[in-house]
């Protein structure tokens, strides 16, 4: 299991179900990472995705209220509580074989942290302090978990923004 997820040096990962920055780049490598997966959110992320389900990935949303949603349902969009999800995550995983990222939002990050391997990170230099925190997280991450890929921002129209993406594997 695998976690993505872009961060501030503070912790915050965004605030009101909206992301604080707006990083071309990252949108382009969450994309390009979770391509032909099985996407793991809750149902505020859910919510908060412009264009419903992403495309080409199976989506798995987190929700304590599943069967407001099954007019909706399909096999690429897959509403559960949080009970039902793991059975159902190992199910997909066996008959699709694809990988799972776990996407958010802070509580979904919380509940499946302890059981990814490797965790996609983009740290963003930001100095926002108010928000959806997942700090404690980010303190077990850099004190267990060891680096495995570290990509520096590339000269792009977005240098105003600092970021890079880290890329970290439990031992």
């Amino acid at each position: 299991m695998n976690m993505i997820v872009a961060v501030n040096t503070h912790g915050i990962i965004g605030r009101n179900n909206q992301l604080l920055w707006h990083i071309p780049e990252d949108m382009q490598y969450f994309r390009k990472e979770t391509q032909n997966t099985i996407v793991v959110m809750g149902r505020k992320t859910f919510e908060s995705l412009p264009g419903g389900p992403l495309k080409s990935r199976i989506n798995v949303i987190i929700t304590s209220q599943p069967e407001i949603y099954r007019p909706i349902e399909n096999p690429y969009t897959i509403f559960c509580n949080l009970e039902d999800c793991e059975e159902n995550l190992k199910e997909l995983q066996r008959t699709t074989q694809k990988p799972i990222f776990i996407i958010g939002g802070s509580q979904i990050y919380s509940h499946f942290f302890k059981k990814c391997k490797r965790i996609y990170v983009t740290w963003v230099d930001n100095d926002e302090c108010e928000g959806v925190s997942i700090y404690p997280l980010l303190t077990e991450i850099q004190s267990t978990y060891h680096v495995i890929n570290s990509i520096p921002q590339k000269d792009t129209a977005n240098a105003a923004i600092k970021y890079k993406f880290v890329v970290y594997e439990s031992p």
